[in-house]
C-alpha cells in the first residue's frame, strides 16, 4: 500500500529523482519555477517510492520530473502520479503541458503525443544537458487536455 501527497520537500525529492536516473541536481532547494510537487510513500516502511514535480516556465506548464523506484514499477504509481499532475494543471486553468520523456511509451499510453523539438517552446531544460543525444535520447512530448479539446471542437463547430 502507498500514499501520494503533495510535498514541500523538494530537496528530498531532488535526491530521489537523481537516484532514479533523472538529470536533476540532488539536494537542492525548490527552484522558483517549481509550482507543485508530489511524493509517493510506501505506507509499510515510509520509504519514498515515487515523485513528480510541475513547473511553470514562461507561462507554460512543464512536467519537470517524474520517477518511480524500480522496485515499485508496474503498480500504476506513475499513472496515478501523472493523473494528479494533469488534474492540477487543469485546476490551474491550463489546457496543455509539455515534458521531455526518457520513456515515451509510458506517456503515450496516457495520451501524450511526441512532437518535433522545434514545435516545443524553448522551456525544456533537457536539451541543455551534456547527455542529450549522447547517452540519452528523450522525446519532446505534448498533451492538450480532453476537457479543453472538447471545448475547442465545440467552438470550431460553431464557426
Amino acid at each position: 500500500m502507498y500514499i501520494i501527497n503533495e510535498s514541500s520537500d523538494y530537496e528530498k525529492l531532488s535526491r530521489f529523482f537523481y537516484d532514479n536516473g533523472l538529470e536533476t541536481e540532488p539536494g537542492i532547494e525548490r527552484p522558483e519555477r517549481v509550482i507543485k510537487c508530489w511524493e509517493c510513500v510506501d505506507s509499510k516502511n515510509n520509504k519514498l517510492i515515487g515523485g513528480a514535480s510541475l513547473e511553470n516556465l514562461n507561462g507554460e506548464f512543464v512536467v519537470a520530473d517524474m520517477a518511480v523506484d524500480c522496485g515499485y514499477r508496474n503498480e500504476k504509481l506513475g499513472t496515478k502520479l501523472m493523473n494528479m499532475v494533469e488534474e492540477e494543471i487543469i485546476k490551474m486553468g491550463g489546457n496543455e503541458a509539455w515534458l521531455v520523456g526518457e520513456v515515451p511509451v509510458f506517456y503515450l499510453k496516457l495520451g501524450w503525443e511526441i512532437v518535433a523539438r522545434k514545435q516545443a517552446p524553448n522551456i525544456l531544460k533537457c536539451f541543455t544537458c551534456i547527455k542529450f543525444g549522447n547517452k540519452c535520447n528523450p522525446e519532446t512530448m505534448h498533451k492538450v487536455f480532453m476537457e479543453n479539446k472538447q471545448l475547442e471542437r465545440n467552438w470550431r463547430g460553431q464557426l
